[in-house]
């Protein structure tokens, strides 16, 4: 064996030191996991430690910024130590906004770093749903809406005005708005003006931009005054009612008629009930005299409050002599009308008593209206202030064929007495249009064929049904004769808003209620 001299023993074990203290050190492989989970202030990643090099892997987790090469030195989760694989779910971060993350592991040689994965955020401008506005008042509304953010601060804001064009502005309360979920937004405005129309639109900001809402609109209430004008009744030879038909629209409202022999009127008289204050209709009425027998009258409405004034349509009349009319037990007064060889009111029957003064039953329970077996009347949606004076009462057959419904000298039509009026008036194809009111202040429109030549002036006083609704206001007049067809069935007429004929009828019910003319003796 050769042998070596100390000086290169001492050699040999310097290179041995010197070599293994030279060994490079190695840091863990770590793979980043795909991110997922995005929200607009959160996501989750994490990683996988393949390798950890033969040393203990001390911590681990994942790095990001909005950088393109994070690092520990950044924001970082920690997520525990030692090999494998791992999640990590990283927060606060930005809405709408780009991220560049890689995951991590250290140990005692230093740290490793998986590959660079980028992500961004949730987020974006603001979505909007507007509703209808509601606790729409004299001068205030609530408007309503739903607003996502989107994941993005927003700020929200009513834009509102007399037109699109819109010009003044409120924050809504419930700002700023945060989350991903549509929050609802309820925004009182104030200060408007009475019965005016006004327009609005959301308006909804976070930093990625402006939402504007669909622009909506609504009238407050209030304004002036709506009338409409009714035929007058009592109309005698030098006096009549007038009537009309007034919503104060939450205003309180003067009312006049306005009358004279032309349309420039020249007499001025206050209503009963004026001043009104209401925000429905009220029926008002004047009592004029003095008039010139055989004079057309015109008249009409003049309804003032203050935000303004308010006139009918034009309406006339002609009076006629105390021969020309027939009064009922009550005093109801009607005016006759002579066709061919019969003698006929010109108007409904509104009495509510029977020629000897004893009283007629009111029915307006629906129920008790079905069940009768006996006589009964009732008014149109049980309303005789509104319903009276022009379309007179409902009555049942039983009520009708009583034969002491009509004044003393009159009675209801027979059967063979309505034939004789409408073969009188040209057959039943055409009657209709002779016998019904002209225009359509009471009759809906077109009020097909309407001309009145006989001076009947039919009015659609509607019906009340087998069940006890009422029907038919303003599109039927249906008239009772006092046939029977069989036990439980009538004879009646019936004219209708859109047709000139005649329709007889034989199918009705006895507890049906019709309207009634009666023919003179």
């Amino acid at each position: 064996m050769k042998k070596f001299s100390k000086s290169t023993l001492t050699l040999i074990t310097i290179i041995f030191i010197s070599t293994s203290g030279c060994k490079k050190k190695e840091v863990p492989v770590v793979e980043t996991n795909p991110v997922s989970e995005i929200s607009g202030t959160s996501a989750v990643s994490g990683g996988n430690i393949t390798d950890d090099r033969g040393e203990t892997v001390l911590s681990r987790g994942v790095c990001w910024s909005t950088g393109i090469k994070p690092s520990i030195s950044d924001n970082k989760s920690s997520d525990g130590a030692g090999a494998g694989n791992y999640s990590s779910t990283i927060t606060n971060l930005l809405p709408a906004t780009d991220y560049y993350i890689r995951a991590y592991a250290t140990s005692s040689s230093g740290t490793g770093y998986g590959m660079t994965m980028a992500f961004k955020t949730s987020g974006s401008v603001p979505s909007i749903t507007t509703y209808s506005p509601s606790n729409v008042a004299l001068t205030s509304a609530n408007i309503l809406g739903l607003v996502n953010p989107n994941f993005i601060s927003t700020t929200v804001t009513i834009e509102y005005g007399t037109s699109a064009n819109y010009g003044s502005t409120i924050t809504a309360t419930q700002k700023p708005l945060t989350g991903n979920t549509d929050q609802l937004i309820s925004v009182s405005i104030s200060a408007l003006t009475s019965g005016t129309t006004y327009h609005f639109r959301i308006r909804a900001e976070n930093s990625s931009g402006i939402t504007y809402g669909a622009d909506k609109s609504f009238k407050t209430l209030g304004g002036p005054p709506t009338v409409n004008i009714l035929a007058p009744t009592n109309i005698l030879g030098s006096s009549a009612t007038l009537k009309g038909l007034v919503n104060a629209n939450y205003f309180l409202s003067t009312v006049t008629f306005e009358y004279g022999p032309t349309i420039s009127y020249g007499s001025v008289i206050t209503a009963i009930q004026s001043p009104v204050m209401n925000s429905v209709p009220v029926s008002v009425s004047a009592a004029v005299t003095g008039l010139t027998e055989g004079t057309i009258y015109h008249y009409r409405i003049k309804a003032e409050n203050s935000i303004g004034i308010t006139y009918s349509n034009d309406m006339f009349f002609t009076p006629v002599t105390p021969t020309n009319f027939i009064q009922d037990i009550e005093g109801n007064t009607y005016g006759i009308i002579i066709i061919g060889t019969q003698t006929w009111m010109a108007e409904n029957l509104r009495t509510t008593k029977y020629n000897d003064n004893t009283t007629i039953p009111l029915v307006t329970d629906n129920a008790a209206w079905i069940a009768l077996t006996t006589p009964g009347f009732c008014w149109y949606n049980n309303d005789g202030s509104g319903n009276k004076d022009t379309y007179g009462a409902i009555y049942n057959f039983y009520t009708a064929s009583t034969g002491k419904l009509c004044p003393a000298g009159w009675h209801v039509p027979t059967d063979a007495e309505f034939i004789t009026l409408t073969d009188y008036l040209g057959g039943i194809n055409i009657a209709g249009g002779k016998l019904k009111e002209t225009g359509t202040t009471n009759w809906l429109s077109p009020n097909t064929g309407a001309t009145n030549e006989s001076g009947f002036k039919a009015l659609p006083g509607g019906q009340r049904d087998e069940y006890g609704a009422f029907i038919g206001l303003n599109q039927n007049a249906i008239f009772w004769s006092s046939t029977p067809y069989n036990t439980i069935k009538p004879w009646y007429r019936s004219l209708s808003y859109i047709s000139s004929g005649v329709f007889v009828g034989n199918g009705s019910l006895n507890i049906r209620g019709f309207s009634i003319r009666c023919v003179k003796d």
